[in-house]
């Protein structure tokens, strides 16, 4: 949990009814903010778990593994929305938060698209995508040490990868009804997140650039 409010990543969920009155009984609870960074490692590797155990055939469990790796990747991410509501609307940030904040998203991103590429077969995409997943989260870290601020612009941010790769796997069982042993949908959704996160970095940069050298009229 970052304990900079100004890092934080602008989410109107934040905001919700629901999302406050999990985040108070979360803060009453004896559960520190940086526990649940670190439970977000372990859902992420359940999601790619079920990601490499999705079968090629029509064995009727491609429906429960695609879905529970859907269900494990929201998992992950409510662990990413709850950390820091826990840490500042609840009032146990920790200095180390920042560590708990970041490396646990880096090993989360990384286990379920390297799974992703082993399962559609595209193994160094899988990777590639795993890089520039981090490398995004790189230059949004190099622009606020620069003094530009912690950018989160996309294309293909982390909700965005998230939110893409979760209608994929929901509609990987309907897919395979249709277009039997095949990954068509996850391997062009494991293409888009490689090039979406690429773009992603190569706009941060240049956003960082603009602003830095003045010449940032957008």
């Amino acid at each position: 949990m970052s304990t900079h409010e100004a890092s934080r990543r602008p989410l109107k969920v934040r905001s919700t009814a629901w999302s406050h009155t999990i985040a108070a009984f979360l803060s009453k609870r004896d559960i520190t903010p940086n526990q649940i960074s670190l439970a977000s490692i372990l859902f992420s590797i359940l999601a790619a778990a079920c990601i490499l155990l999705i079968p090629k055939d029509d064995s009727p469990a491609v429906w429960g593994y695609s879905i529970f790796a859907a269900v494990f990747i929201q998992m992950r991410l409510l662990c990413n929305l709850f950390d820091g509501m826990v840490a500042l609307e609840g009032g146990k940030s920790t200095k180390s938060g920042e560590l708990y904040n970041d490396i646990p998203d880096r090993v989360s991103d990384s286990a379920v698209f390297i799974a992703l590429g082993y399962t559609t077969s595209y193994i160094e995409l899988g990777y590639f995508a795993a890089l520039f997943a981090v490398m995004t989260a790189y230059v949004r870290v190099l622009g606020a040490s620069m003094g530009v601020g912690s950018l989160f612009i996309g294309p293909m941010a982390k909700q965005h990868r998230m939110a893409l790769l979760t209608f994929s796997l929901l509609l990987t069982p309907i897919e395979r009804l249709f277009a039997g042993h095949s990954f068509h949908l996850l391997s062009i959704t494991l293409l888009l997140i490689a090039v979406g996160s690429l773009a992603t970095v190569a706009n941060r940069t240049y956003r960082i650039y603009t602003i830095l050298e003045g010449k940032n009229d957008v």
